[in-house]
């Protein structure tokens, strides 16, 4: 009798990037506003804890932030940039810092300001990085336009730890394009994120508030 050997399931982690100044908001916290009946922050971090990662992280700006709080009751590590002058780089090189020590297969990285990515998104982007073992870069699209949230491989750990400034991870993905695979999710749901007030009274009036 021939049996099937099955593939080992590989261990994702998600980031979650919540440590931005909402410079844009007139003064509010982005991250604060209402959704429904918690807030945008804890939206995101429920649906990555619905997913099939096996860690959440989040980085944040400081302990005396409202947000290191408000996921006191969470099961996720709570993280801490070192430098109030932070950017997405630098917000993904302190998470990875911790992250990397723990030696899973592969991390998502998840901006917290998207409030339209649902876990199932996620666990879309997660069977897509355990089903293509030659691509190590999952990179969520929508309507054909590059998008968030994008996962990487444990080999760029390296390369995520030492970012710097607000650039973020774009020049390791395009040094890597032929290790790039784009999955599309519905809709503009990859391209959602919002910064301004006038972003979310747009959004909240296409009836997109979550139930």
């Amino acid at each position: 009798m021939n049996v099937k050997k099955l593939k080992p399931v590989k261990q994702v982690e998600i980031l979650i990037l919540a440590a931005g100044k909402s410079s844009r908001m007139d003064g509010r916290n982005k991250l604060l506003e209402p959704l429904n009946s918690s807030t945008l922050l804890e939206h995101v971090v429920k649906e990555a804890l619905n997913s099939k990662t096996t860690q959440v992280s989040v980085i944040l700006p400081t302990k005396k932030s409202k947000l290191w709080d408000l996921l006191e009751h969470y099961p996720v590590d709570r993280l801490l940039v070192q430098d109030s002058q932070v950017g997405m780089g630098y917000s993904i090189s302190c998470g990875m810092i911790n992250i990397k020590k723990r030696k899973s297969d592969g991390v998502l990285i998840l901006l917290a300001d998207m409030p339209e990515i649902k876990c199932n998104h996620l666990d879309f982007m997660i069977q897509a990085f355990n089903e293509n073992s030659s691509k190590s870069i999952i990179r969520a699209t929508s309507k054909n336009k590059p998008g968030n949230p994008v996962l990487f491989s444990s080999s760029f750990y390296q390369e995520l730890a030492q970012l710097k400034g607000d650039s973020g991870a774009k020049k390791i993905i395009i040094a890597n394009q032929q290790s790039v695979l784009d999955i599309a999710l519905p809709g503009n749901i990859a391209l959602i994120d919002l910064d301004t007030p006038e972003q979310w009274k747009a959004w909240k009036k296409k009836d997109n508030l979550l139930s």
